[in-house]
């Protein structure tokens, strides 16, 4: 229940929706209870010499104040309901502006069916608690109050006869709302599990088909969705045997206040007309009293809910922003890594990088090169602060990158990673989705410089062509060079490509590495390539190993020195004789 107060700042927030829905709900319950008053006294009327009008004007009045009981009932739904769904919008706003804010650290070690399942599913189970489930607490609550009072009124020995399983009911309510706790995090935790499958299998569907594992993942879902439907079952079968057990008690307590009632009519210390009151408002109180176990399972559900959303929400980024930073007009792309080091959580021991330091001029073009696990990938990363170095520092036109907000320095890098994604949209808006100019004119030119102009060009629909998910109907090159495209779009003043051009022919890549130097001399870029063919037209080599640099120079520089650089080349080389002899 404690993880439920952190809902506190929303239901402040509509505390008017909520403070209004209170007064109704007094105001429904009051009605309500005021009503069988009438019920009472025209039976009493009737068992002595009476008029006409005065049955017709308790019944009247009796259903006046059922009706007025109805009508602020509506207004309880129009003011809790609503808000619940206010907040329940807020909620999953603020649900997925915390996961964009989270970094790429935190994704490493989640899975996408899990996150998905927090923000739909639980999010659901806290919108029904902040909607029916304070709604009918509070309704409960004030229509006992009301009744109660109306009862011993009338007579406080019945009173007492009808509360006799209340203790009863009491610890039945609390060690069985234990139990549902416990079985509904279990059953959220399971279907965070078929999420999660569905979810892999749907994005790998080709991997799946492609080795023939149907029947291995559908296996994978029953055994999955089994063991789901048993929870549910079992929870389901505990609900039903407290709202069995909650009837129970109600139907229980009328006995003694009939047998006790009856005498007392008999004895003449009680009317007719009192007797049927007051069993009217034992009536009363079923709802309320079964409604005790459906809104302790709404809570409980809630509070399963809540401890797994708060387990996204309590997670920080790693990386402190620069909130007070004044943007900067312009940048050179100039950049600077002095004594870098980094290694990833509890790899203490085997630094990825060690001691980097590195000066690069503005628009150079700066390749860097190394065997797989050298270091290349996470150095470029750790230049827009996707992960943060842990000794020196990485300068930006002659400022330290951490002064910058994340926002501004992001702003002015143009970053295309290994693993390309493309949106299920048009190929235009997958071009200019990150760019600040929207005419076509620049999806067009980004397109040419990415040499996917010719490519468009071809689908029937063009730049309005739409990609299935991930760009399912592209070329892998062509996906490449999409990205690549969208990089440039972004205009920036340090282009990253890292391994963006590896799917592309070598005659491709040649011509976009040409267009790269004549359509953006004052760019900053920095590629890192497996090719040397690709990178021996750059203005610097930079060879790393293990994670420190070893060779820094010009193509011929470093052929000369016959050191790693010229045993890659000559390696190279000698694949691409053997391919041309086969």
């Amino acid at each position: 229940m404690k993880n439920l107060l952190s809902l506190k700042p929303y239901l402040l927030r509509y505390k008017k929706n909520l403070w209004s829905g209170f007064l109704f709900i007094i105001l429904t319950n009051l009605f309500a209870v005021i009503a069988p008053n009438y019920i009472g006294r025209a039976i009493d009327t009737m068992n002595r010499h009476f008029e006409l009008s005065d049955i017709l004007l308790d019944t009247g009045l009796y259903f006046l104040f059922a009706l007025l009981s109805g009508y602020f009932l509506f207004l309880v739904r129009q003011n809790i309901i609503v808000a619940s769904r206010h907040i329940e919008y807020d909620l999953k706003n603020d649900y997925y502006q915390h996961l964009q804010k989270l970094p790429r650290r935190f994704y490493n070690t989640t899975t996408t069916g899990d996150l998905i399942s927090r923000g739909t599913n639980d999010l659901n189970a806290i919108r029904e608690f902040l909607g029916p489930g304070i709604m009918y607490s509070l309704n409960t609550f004030f229509r006992l109050f009301f009744a109660l009072i109306a009862m011993i009124a009338i007579s406080p020995k019945l009173t007492l006869f009808a509360l006799l399983p209340a203790p009863i009911l009491s610890y039945s309510v609390y060690k069985i709302g234990s139990s549902m706790q416990k079985r509904s995090k279990s059953i959220q935790e399971s279907y965070a599990a078929i999420t999660n499958l569905v979810q892999e299998n749907l994005s790998g569907i080709r991997v799946v088909k492609s080795y023939t594992r149907e029947s291995f993942e559908i296996n994978r879902f029953e055994i999955l969705n089994k063991e789901y439907y048993r929870k549910n079952l079992s929870l389901g079968k505990l609900q039903a045997l407290f709202f069995a057990f909650l009837t129970s008690m109600t139907a229980f307590s009328l006995l003694p206040v009939v047998w006790v009632g009856g005498i007392n009519v008999i004895n003449g210390s009680m009317s007719v007309g009192g007797i049927a009151q007051f069993i009217v408002y034992v009536s009363m109180l079923s709802w309320p009293i079964i409604s005790i176990g459906w809104v302790t399972s709404i809570v409980q559900r809630a509070a399963s809910a809540q401890v797994r959303l708060n387990e996204i929400f309590n997670a920080r980024p790693d990386i402190k922003e620069n909130e007070s930073e004044i943007p900067e007009k312009s940048f050179s792309g100039a950049l600077s890594f002095r004594n870098v080091r980094f290694h990833y959580p509890g790899q203490e021991k085997n630094p990825v990088l060690k001691s980097i330091t590195l000066d690069i001029a503005a628009g150079s073009k700066v390749a860097i090169v190394g065997a797989t696990g050298s270091g290349k990938t996470t150095l470029v990363n750790l230049i827009p602060r996707l992960y943060e170095a842990i000794d020196g520092e990485i300068l930006l036109d002659g400022r330290d990158i951490r002064s910058f907000s994340l926002k501004t320095l992001r702003e002015c890098i143009g970053f295309v990673p290994q693993v390309n994604f493309l949106f299920s949209d048009t190929i235009a808006h997958n071009i200019n989705w990150g760019s600040r100019d929207e005419e076509a004119d620049a999806v067009i030119e980004a397109s040419r410089i990415a040499m996917l102009y010719d490519d468009v060009e071809d689908f029937p629909d063009g730049f309005e062509t739409m990609l299935g998910e991930k760009g399912i109907n592209l070329s892998g090159g062509q996906k490449q060079r999409a990205c690549i495209a969208r990089a440039i779009a972004w205009k920036p003043r340090l282009l990253v490509l890292d391994d963006a051009l590896s799917a592309v022919d070598t005659d491709t890549e040649a011509r976009i590495f040409e267009a790269l130097l004549q359509k953006l001399p004052d760019t900053t870029i920095l590629l890192i390539s497996h090719r040397i063919s690709t990178v021996k037209n750059c203005d610097r080599i930079v060879v790393l190993k293990e994670g420190a640099i070893v060779e820094s120079g010009t193509h011929e520089e470093l052929l000369a020195e016959q050191h790693l650089y010229a045993e890659l080349y000559n390696q190279q080389l000698l694949e691409e004789e053997i391919l041309s002899i086969s």
